[in-house]
């Protein structure tokens, strides 16, 4: 994965085209986690009024984003790769 540090001067500089792409790329991967963190919330505040809806809720969440990271590296694009 690549970082970029800016400096005040470089802080106006527009994201590249190959920024971008790498940014959409990770798109599906990110929206699959969101989604795992979003229902691993709701059942933390739940506790013990839990439903099976909300555990089905995980687990279909958890497949998706296996099944994104599994395509994005079979794809050859490792998670974290930048380009």
């Amino acid at each position: 994965m690549m970082f970029h540090f800016l400096s005040a001067d470089m802080a106006d500089d527009e994201p590249s085209a190959q920024d971008l792409t790498a940014i959409e790329a990770e798109g599906p991967v990110i929206r699959a986690e969101l989604a795992v963190t979003d229902a691993e919330i709701v059942i933390a505040q739940l506790g013990q009024r839990v439903s099976e809806l909300d555990w089905a809720r995980l687990r279909l969440a958890e497949r998706r984003l296996a099944r994104v990271s599994r395509e994005r590296f079979n794809a050859g694009r490792p998670m974290g790769d930048a380009a």
